[in-house]
């Protein structure tokens, strides 16, 4: 079977620092029947996916990021540790997750900035960024990267990794950043924010209920006042 590929590159309508636009080069490749995500990791990413969106940590609001979707997750495969799932672009909208929405990232490359796919949609634009985190330890399995105004306005008092504030979002400067920080920061799962991507924050550890369970605790101690 040939399998048909796609080569795009998408730009932001309202400039490089626009939300949701994605700024690498991609190829699309068509998805079979044995490219999917596997069961029990579709419904945990679809559980979580859940929850996340009932705390508005992703979703889509014409009031936030000038009307774009915000927030994806994403998953290692374990057929292949050299590669991810992640929800598609601007997929973070829907009122349900749907297979279609999940794409494979088989190849990236953070310094041509270019990614290799397989799916229906294009990968999410912080495709690269997750892919820095799964490179930089063998052991993470999941991300979720969510908006938390909260989380992200208390990052200082919570004593929260953070990436600089002129580093922008989905761009080869964000990707080195993280490498950089999950080599300084090595305690598992970790919340960091980003502070050049206005609200951004990440979750990352070995499980999806490590990453999420982590990140719920910081909303709440975010929204609390408390200290660690």
């Amino acid at each position: 079977m040939t399998t048909s590929i796609t080569t795009t590159h998408v730009a932001g309508s309202a400039g490089a620092a626009a939300e949701g636009a994605i700024h690498f080069r991609y190829r699309l490749a068509v998805a079979r029947d044995d490219d999917r995500l596997d069961d029990e990791r579709f419904e945990r990413l679809a559980a979580w996916r859940h929850i996340l969106k009932q705390q508005k940590l992703i979703g889509r609001d014409r009031r936030r990021y000038d009307g774009f979707a915000f927030g994806n997750l994403s998953a290692r495969d374990p057929r292949n540790p050299l590669r991810f799932f992640v929800t598609a672009s601007q997929t973070a909208g829907a009122a349900r997750l749907h297979r279609k929405h999940i794409t494979r990232v088989d190849r990236w490359n953070a310094e041509r900035f270019d990614v290799d796919a397989t799916g229906s949609l294009p990968p999410s634009s912080e495709s690269i960024t997750h892919g820095m985190l799964y490179a930089a330890d063998a052991q993470l399995a999941w991300i979720m990267h969510v908006h938390s105004p909260a989380i992200w306005r208390a990052a200082a008092r919570l004593e929260l990794p953070v990436t600089a504030a002129n580093v922008p979002y989905g761009s080869p400067a964000m990707a080195a950043a993280v490498g950089t920080l999950m080599r300084q920061h090595t305690a598992r799962p970790l919340i960091f924010a980003t502070l050049g991507h206005e609200d951004g924050v990440f979750a990352c550890g070995a499980s999806a209920n490590a990453a999420g369970g982590a990140l719920l605790c910081t909303l709440a101690d975010s929204l609390t006042g408390a200290t660690r």
